[in-house]
């Protein structure tokens, strides 16, 4: 219900309520479906507005405080700094709400599920739009003004019980949901269904007009609540059946911001063990394929060869003599009906001292093996742990839970990989700069730690920077953008320190997206392929400045 009419409809209320008269300070996004606005009162309070856009679950919410755009951000619509808010209000048509400025300047913010937008409007004409700008500037903007009033409409039917039942019968549908849909502007699928609920399974046109009543009126004057489900998800309404994991606001917008943060830490939660299980489910088949290329018998077998040839030599000492590139000799080392066999010789050493070779090969073959069966020792354990690491998330029933175990188990947790064990490199282990408050910078130690920060660790959106033509770390940007021109020259300056052209005055970097760097059979560990990438020189940086 989070992105509802009547939920924003009290919004707007409480916004032109906290913002009529306040000056617009600021709007920038940090990234494409989310922007902020950001607003003084004349009471100096700091508001911020945030819009979030093709993101199903989230629509507005506000935070208290001083916007920090100036680092991490991108500004927009410039032209209204400063302006001052005449008023805000709902449309009476549709889910918009309108921004009133000072000189006919309005924002409109086009709260429409995945179709979603915010423009800027001046005299009428649309001067910019968070969304498919270069489609609409210059053309009218054109609202919902030709519906029906909403709360207009619903207030006659509320009054009417004959009037309501005769338009339920007029709008009939295909079932009593899309029939209520179509007869009660402003109320969703989910709000119809709340509705039958109320009214009971059986519920005649009599039930359902007195439950539409209630709701209209409670909906007119309401209780925001964010419930918790089964699956620790939380739900916005503002309707009063709330269940036992439920919290009550006074204020819609107060709701709309708790709701909202505890989404992002949801959904923040929710990407987090998906990312984890998807590593683990690789690692465990890349342990598969390891274990299934074992094979000690080649190896035995190697080890057999050699010794028999270092015992056959050494059996023939009689035929001594140098410059032999081989020699043939009975294998008197059959049980059975002994065979010619042929060994290999190095010409400049005696009899004696090639089968001293012979019998150092297989040492050292016997020591490989060792070391392959030591091996795979630890590839079964460890995949056997992997396996019962995804075994436990199965019973994983909450967030809470889930926040847990990824802080028990995650590889980013010091001195644990995937698996739990502090024998190998945790895979999240890198340098770390923090540049801002929602981003960081993490940097590769070494090759192989160069490919788990690039091709584990990194998503295909983050930014990925090298020095350019000199060996150094690979390194990663998390939480800005292309766009984010000033915090990727800072992370490029860190990129040119950790490169063997640190102590050059300037060094050229590349960057870009993660997605645009891939692996080669034919390139050593660490090294990669980049395409679409740009350059910047930059200074060497130890720290960020």
């Amino acid at each position: 219900m989070h992105r509802n009419y009547f939920t924003l409809y009290q919004a707007a209320l409480e916004l032109n309520e906290r913002l009529a008269g306040a000056t617009v300070t600021g709007i920038c996004s940090q990234n494409k479906n989310q922007l902020t606005v950001s607003f003084e009162t004349a009471d100096h309070e700091h508001l911020r507005l945030f819009i979030i856009t093709r993101i199903p679950g989230l629509s507005i919410f506000v935070k208290a405080g001083p916007d920090s755009k100036s680092r991490q951000s991108v500004n927009l619509m410039t032209e209204v700094y400063g302006k001052t808010v005449s008023g805000i209000e709902m449309s009476p048509y549709d889910r918009e709400i309108t921004i009133r400025l000072q000189d006919r300047t309005v924002i409109i913010l086009q709260l429409f599920g995945q179709k979603s937008n915010v423009l800027l409007v001046h005299n009428n004409v649309i001067a910019d739009a968070f969304k498919e700008k270069n489609s609409l500037i210059g053309h009218p903007c054109q609202q919902n003004t030709s519906g029906r009033h909403i709360l207009k409409t619903l207030e006659t039917l509320a009054f009417d019980k004959t009037h309501f039942i005769r338009q339920l019968n007029e709008n009939k549908k295909e079932n009593i949901v899309e029939t209520i849909c179509a007869t009660l502007p402003g109320f969703d699928p989910k709000l119809s269904r709340d509705l039958l609920k109320r009214a009971g399974t059986d519920a005649d046109p009599s039930a359902v007009y007195f439950a539409f009543r209630d709701i209209f009126y409670e909906l007119l004057d309401p209780l925001a609540t964010v419930e918790e489900k089964e699956n620790g998800e939380p739900e916005f309404t503002l309707l009063a059946d709330s269940g036992t994991h439920s919290r009550t606001f006074d204020s819609v917008l107060e709701g709309l911001s708790f709701y909202s943060i505890s989404l992002l830490k949801f959904l923040d939660t929710k990407e987090d063990l998906k990312s984890f299980r998807s590593r683990l489910q690789q690692q465990i088949r890349k342990k598969a394929k390891e274990l299934e290329a074992y094979n000690p018998a080649m190896l035995e077998e190697l080890i057999r060869n050699y010794e028999t040839c270092g015992h056959l030599l050494m059996a023939s000492l009689g035929n001594e003599g140098k410059g032999r590139k081989s020699i043939t000799l009975q294998n008197i080392l059959e049980k059975e009906v002994p065979d010619d066999i042929t060994i290999a010789l190095k010409e400049a050493l005696s009899l004696r001292q090639n089968a001293e070779e012979y019998f150092s090969k297989a040492s050292k073959t016997r020591g490989k093996l060792k070391t392959m069966q030591d091996r795979h020792l630890v590839l079964e354990q460890e995949k056997k742990a992997m396996e019962q690491l995804l075994e436990k998330m199965e019973s994983i029933e909450s967030p809470k839970e889930a926040r847990k175990f990824l802080e028990e188990h995650d590889a980013g947790k010091p001195g644990k990989n995937l698996a739990g064990s502090k024998k190998h490199e945790p895979l999240k282990q890198f340098r770390t700069f923090r540049l801002s408050p929602e981003v960081k910078l993490f940097v590769g130690k070494n090759a192989e730690n160069n490919e788990l920060l690039t091709f584990e660790f990194a998503k295909p959106d983050d930014i990925w920077l090298h020095a350019r033509g000199t060996s150094g770390s690979h390194c990663v940007l998390k939480g800005a953008g292309m766009d984010h021109i000033d915090l990727i020259k800072k992370a490029a300056g860190i990129a040119a320190w950790h490169s063997a052209a640190k102590h050059s005055k300037l060094v050229p970097v590349i960057y870009t997206q993660k997605k645009f760097v891939r692996r080669s059979k034919k390139l050593q560990t660490g090294q990669v392929i980049v395409e679409r990438e740009k350059v910047l020189f930059v200074k060497p940086a130890r720290e960020p400045e």
